[in-house]
């Protein structure tokens, strides 16, 4: 699968002048979110790469991507992000752009959420692809553990309204961590990643809700993995577009 390059114009990082005071302001967006979070990892949307401040800033500072869709994709290559630093989630790619990234590109993570991901990345013939598993997608987690050409490496969630849903971050570190218990128990595999996503973040957002959710993160999984004896695993969190303008 290739890119041309008309395809990569359309979608790449804005060209416009640059304005100083503007990109100082980005840039200062930019650097609070990361830090306000903590020892929690900020992960960009890849659409917020179409503003050529936030692209350069993520590039410098190797900030993680999460890629779902095939125009996410095209941005996040014409940013010149490097594709270790991209997580592709499978349900919004298509077959040929999900062997495309963990094939060609050889992206960081894959996120699966369903069988036919789990086939096709089984089928490109390549080892080591890095996987997590989204949760409430009953029996995922086994054929990716019991499958050499993969490593299992975590769990994938999200905050919103949905079924599979969680409606808090701390109900969904408390649900992952016991599901990542009962993994171990199961297959002989400690887990040492979680990612969140869905609407619990906004990119841009003010330092106090950052704190806030860095916190109540730190809190329930502090006493999750004393409850449960499980290493402490990293934590990822996805941001939605906000208010660092593309």
């Amino acid at each position: 699968m290739t890119f041309s390059a008309a395809f990569l114009s359309k979608h790449s990082v804005s060209s416009r002048p640059a304005d100083p005071p503007q990109d100082r302001e980005t840039l200062r967006r930019c650097a609070i979110s990361r830090r306000s979070l903590g020892m929690v990892e900020l992960v960009l949307p890849a659409m917020a790469l179409r503003n050529a401040v936030v692209a350069r800033w993520a590039r410098d500072h190797s900030v993680a991507v999460d890629v779902r869709d095939g125009r996410e994709l095209a941005v996040a290559v014409g940013a010149g992000i490097h594709p270790i630093r991209m997580t592709a989630h499978g349900a919004g790619l298509t077959a040929d752009e999900l062997v495309f990234c963990a094939a060609n590109l050889g992206v960081g993570r894959v996120v699966v959420n369903g069988p036919a991901q789990i086939d096709v990345l089984a089928a490109t013939g390549r080892r080591g692809h890095r996987v997590l598993v989204s949760m409430g997608r009953g029996g995922l987690a086994a054929p990716v553990a019991d499958c050499r050409r993969f490593e299992l490496v975590g769990l994938y969630g999200e905050i919103g309204p949905d079924e599979h849903h969680f409606v808090s971050y701390p109900a969904a570190i408390g649900d992952m961590l016991l599901e990542m218990s009962q993994i171990r128990r199961t297959h002989g595999v400690v887990l040492t990643r979680i990612a969140l996503g869905g609407c619990g973040l906004t990119f841009g957002a003010g330092p106090g809700h950052l704190s806030e959710v860095a916190n109540a993160i730190d809190e329930t999984l502090d006493d999750a993995c004393a409850t449960l004896r499980f290493p402490r695993p990293v934590v990822v969190v996805s941001a939605q577009p906000g208010s660092v303008r593309v």
